[in-house]
C-alpha cells in the first residue's frame, strides 16, 4: 500500500493506472485520501523536525504549474490553492527549512499571492530563531512580528525601502539550503507538476516528498559509520 504510494509520487500516474501488482487502484486511493484526512504525514514530519540543526531558518516559495487534470477542481480554483499568474495556473509552495535544508512547516497558496501573505502560518510558529528570506519577504510588518515572537529577521531591503532594514550577507549566502530542498522534492513528478485537483492531497504528497528527504539525509549520516565497521 505504502509502495504503491510511492509509485504515484514518484511517476505522477493516474491512481486508475497503477500497476495491477500494487492491488485494486481504489483500495489505495482510500487508503491515502485517509491518511491525508488524519494528518498522518503532518504529524511524521512534525516528530522528524525534532531533530531539527542549529536556530537558523530559511524561508522561500516556489511556484508549481497545474496539469489541466487539476484546473477544474470541485468550489473553483482558488478554494483549492490554485491561482493565475503570467506563466499560467499554478500553486504557490511556501516551505520553511532548518539549517540543514530540511522541512520544519510547509503551505500552499494560489500562485498569485503575495509570499508574506502564503508564509503566514509558517511565521506564527517560529520562536527564537533567526529567520532568513529574499527581497520578496522584506515588510516591517514581519519584521515586527519576529521580533514579538523573539526572533531576528535577516532579509535584504528593496531597492525602493527607504527606512534602511538591517540584514546578515553572510547568513543571506546560505538561501541555497532551501533553493536545494525545492530542487529535490521536485525530482518527484507529482511535486514537479500538479496533478492534483484537491489542495489537500498536493500539500499531502508536498510533505511525503519532505519526508523522504530526512530519511535519506539519516541514510547519509549512518553509512560512513557503518561502512567503517565492515
Amino acid at each position: 500500500m505504502v509502495e504503491a504510494i510511492f509509485y504515484v509520487l514518484r511517476v505522477a500516474v493516474a491512481w486508475r493506472d497503477l500497476p495491477p501488482c500494487y492491488g485494486p487502484w481504489k483500495s489505495v486511493y482510500t487508503r491515502w485520501r485517509r491518511w491525508c484526512a488524519l494528518g498522518l504525514w503532518q504529524e511524521i514530519l512534525r516528530r522528524l523536525s525534532r531533530r531539527a540543526e542549529g536556530c537558523v531558518r530559511f524561508i522561500d516559495g516556489s511556484h508549481v504549474k497545474c496539469h489541466q487534470f487539476a484546473t477544474n477542481p470541485a468550489g473553483g480554483q482558488s478554494a483549492q490553492a490554485i491561482g493565475r499568474t503570467k506563466g499560467g495556473l499554478n500553486t504557490k509552495i511556501c516551505a520553511l527549512v532548518e539549517g540543514g535544508g530540511r522541512l520544519m512547516a510547509v503551505a500552499i497558496a494560489p500562485g498569485q499571492t503575495y509570499e508574506v501573505e502564503a508564509a503566514a502560518p509558517l511565521l506564527e510558529t517560529l520562536r527564537r530563531v533567526l529567520l532568513v528570506g529574499d527581497k520578496g519577504f522584506d515588510s516591517d510588518a514581519l519584521r515586527c512580528q519576529m521580533l514579538a515572537q523573539g526572533c531576528l529577521a535577516s532579509i535584504p531591503p528593496r531597492s525602493g525601502r527607504r527606512a534602511p532594514a538591517w540584514f546578515h550577507q553572510g547568513f543571506y549566502r546560505q538561501r541555497y539550503r532551501i533553493e536545494n530542498f525545492f530542487q529535490r522534492i521536485k525530482i518527484y513528478k507529482r511535486i514537479a507538476t500538479r496533478y492534483d485537483k484537491l489542495a489537500l492531497t498536493f500539500l499531502n504528497f508536498v510533505l511525503l516528498a519532505a519526508i523522504l528527504d530526512w530519511l535519506k539525509s539519516f541514510s547519509k549520516v549512518l553509512t560512513p559509520k557503518i561502512a567503517g565497521r565492515a
